[in-house]
């Protein structure tokens, strides 16, 4: 058995063996794991490695099994199938999930991820996992740092690809050991132990962005990814120390910005908060645009009062003080049956465990303080939630209405890069922080 890499020492790249030991170790208790598999090699040798390893090390972790039928292909039933057959001679407890209903004809790629993710996190919940482990390797992440720097050639956020961790839907872990292994190792491991995967034709198909990437072999520097990573780490940590040193909260929610010189070069920093803040507040699931950003900084760098919005939020500088609230603008109203949940404005997750069907209107907040500017008041007066019954509610129905601060920048997916800002904002809006990481 391969020996536990020390903490803190991860090389660039790793047999399957040294990734799954070293990822075993880190885990902080004994924990359920759910392997994501679809038959091919990352994700069966994924399974077969954690198997092997686990019965070796007598660790104290379990494992379970899932495949994702995502109906696509006529021979997608039979290779869950064969998947099943896999994991009984593994002896695995495995479901076959089927994503049903209809398929969008563009984004399919993206409908089907999150299909995926859904139904996972669905099985995990039913399988008592703790958490859900994907194959992706480190190929995969050379790409995704590709296709995102062929997207948006200055978001340097996105240089750091795939974190090892990611939480979904802000409840479930999503763990990835194979960063750090190359495919062709997985595969030689696969060969070594004469296990067979299913190939899907999909993954040749050009008329898929990550096909075509692949295709044209994209030659990322693994450090140079890693150290991206690092840096994306260190500075979601100091523009959390820079909120919690620089910001204070008024009902609505109002984050109050204390604008001072901050010592040298702080904007990236600051920038970085102001830009997740503002998607936040303004309830987007991604940060504002680098125009929108850069109009922003430049704003608060000639140090005049200002009045803009962006993302949906209203920033007012007022001498050393910079407001941010969501502009009173394009909120809809939510309505939601008895027993349903929904997303208002995405700010806010509404849950109606009343009897009667509700609707959630912009209202004013519940204080307005006098001493905001005059803007601020007026955005104010209607841009929170207030939830109304058609007929009225009894006092009992009232309460079993709740209104929970809503992270939309992160709600679906925190990578585990930005977690301590995540938990620094959600405390400051009065928010639920990010369930600890396993690892």
């Amino acid at each position: 058995m391969a020996a536990p890499v020390a903490a803190g020492t991860r090389p660039p790249e790793l047999s399957p063996e040294a990734a799954i030991n070293h990822f075993l170790h880190t885990l902080r208790r004994p924990t359920r794991l759910l392997i994501a598999i679809s038959g091919g090699s990352d994700s069966t040798g994924l399974l077969v490695t954690l198997v092997k390893v686990l019965r070796e090390s007598r660790l104290p972790h379990t494992l379970a099994a899932a495949t994702i039928d995502h109906g696509l292909r006529p021979a997608s039933a039979g290779e869950a199938r064969e998947v099943t057959t896999l994991c009984q001679h593994l002896g695995i407890p495995h479901r076959i999930l089927q994503w049903t209903g209809e398929k969008p004809e563009s984004g399919l790629s993206a409908a089907a991820r999150l299909a995926r993710y859904r139904l996972l996190s669905d099985a995990a919940a039913s399988m008592g996992a703790d958490a859900v482990v994907t194959g992706h390797t480190l190929d995969d992440q050379i790409e995704t740092v590709a296709m995102r720097a062929g997207r948006s050639a200055g978001d340097a956020l996105g240089l750091a690809g795939m974190a090892p961790a990611t939480l979904y839907a802000g409840h479930i872990w999503i763990l990835r050991p194979f960063l750090h292994t190359r495919r062709n190792a997985i595969r030689d491991h696969l060969r070594a132990l004469r296990i067979d995967w299913i190939d899907d034709p999909s993954n040749d198909d050009p008329r898929y962005e990550r096909v075509r990437i692949r295709q044209s072999s994209p030659a990322n520097d693994p450090g140079m990814i890693e150290r991206a990573g690092q840096r994306r780490a260190t500075l979601s940590a100091a523009a959390a120390a820079w909120l919690v040193e620089h910001m204070e909260t008024r009902p609505g929610p109002v984050a109050i910005i204390s604008l001072s010189d901050g010592g040298p070069n702080p904007n990236e920093i600051r920038d970085h908060a102001l830009a997740t803040l503002v998607a936040i507040l303004g309830g987007k699931p991604h940060r504002p645009a680098a125009a929108s950003l850069t109009r922003l900084s430049a704003a608060l760098d000639q140090g005049f009062d200002f009045r803009l919005t962006l993302s949906s939020t209203l920033a007012l500088r007022r001498r050393s003080q910079l407001f941010l609230l969501r502009e009173r603008r394009g909120l809809l109203p939510l309505s939601l049956a008895p027993h349903r949940t929904g997303i208002w404005d995405g700010r806010y997750a509404i849950v109606n465990k009343s009897g009667v069907e509700i609707t959630v209107m912009p209202g004013p907040a519940r204080e307005i303080g006098a001493d905001l500017p005059g803007i601020a008041r007026g955005a104010l007066a209607g841009s929170t939630p207030q939830v109304t019954a058609q007929h009225g509610f009894s006092v009992p129905e009232r309460d079993l209405v709740t209104i929970t601060p809503r992270l939309s920048l992160y709600a679906d997916f925190l990578p585990l890069f930005d977690v301590p800002l995540a938990d620094t904002i959600a405390t400051l809006l009065g928010a639920e922080p990010a369930p600890p990481p396993l690892v």
